[in-house]
């Protein structure tokens, strides 16, 4: 049962851009201890999680794409000062600047802002998504979910998929969700432990990379308009995640 519940809070958090999941594992004090098990495929004593971690997606993924839906730009500079404030867990593990960071992170802001796309829109106007891209954004996000300080939603924001899968989640796509989730548990087993010896390798460059796919792609969440209230949202966004990427 606490298992689930881990898993329900987990879940919630994942759809938030800007909050890590691996972050979350290790308050929980699960983390290393899980991504041992997975490198063993050991997986029966973690169902209820993720059970829990399914029943929190959906519940959150669903609340967010009705925000979308009603209430776009203000939904959008929420979740736009949550991204934001999330690169400072980014890159907490390697302060100060070099030229060779400062390179990566420039290469990541030109992918990011390529891969970001158009501004996202309402969740009820999406262009379809091939099979295969979106098994991939599965498995990406679940795999940089798992390590502390790499928020695995903003993948999906990098990718230019946030709001489609939303979108699936809310309107219960089976058969995008299938696809999708098949992605997300192929990234888990297969890929947690090979991006866990790249980012302990290479941790420094991966991080100002990410940083910069963040800064890159968050022009997917601006506001087609702005005012106080916008202003506020964003801050309402930004200040939780910043203070949090602080522990």
């Amino acid at each position: 049962m606490v298992l689930y519940l881990q898993g329900v809070v987990l879940g919630f958090i994942m759809v938030l851009p800007g909050m890590s999941g691996g972050t979350v594992f290790v308050i929980f004090g699960i983390y290393e201890q899980l991504v041992r098990d997975l490198a063993n495929r050991i997986l029966k004593p973690y169902i209820p999680l993720l059970i829990g971690i399914m029943t929190g997606i959906y519940i959150s993924g669903s609340l967010f794409a009705w925000f979308f839906t009603e209430y776009r730009d203000k939904t959008s500079v929420f979740l736009l000062g949550c991204l934001l404030a999330s690169i400072r867990a980014v890159l907490k593990c390697c302060p100060g600047f070099s030229k060779k960071r400062i390179i990566f992170m420039g290469i990541g802001i030109v992918i990011g802002f390529m891969l970001g796309d158009d501004p996202i829109g309402a969740v009820d106007v999406l262009e379809e998504i091939n099979s295969a891209y979106l098994f991939v954004a599965g498995a990406l996000s679940s795999a940089t979910m798992v390590l502390p300080g790499l928020p695995g939603s903003s993948v999906l924001i990098v990718m230019g998929v946030y709001d489609t899968v939303l979108f699936y989640l809310s309107e219960l796509v089976i058969s995008k969700l299938v696809i999708f989730g098949t992605g997300s548990i192929t990234g888990m087993l297969l890929l947690v432990h090979l991006l866990e010896k790249l980012y302990d390798r290479y941790r420094a460059i991966i991080s100002y990379f990410f940083a910069g796919l963040i800064l890159g792609s968050s022009r997917a969440l601006f506001p087609y308009s702005f005012s106080i209230q916008i202003v506020l949202l964003f801050l309402a966004g930004f200040i939780p995640v910043w203070k949090w990427s602080g522990k």
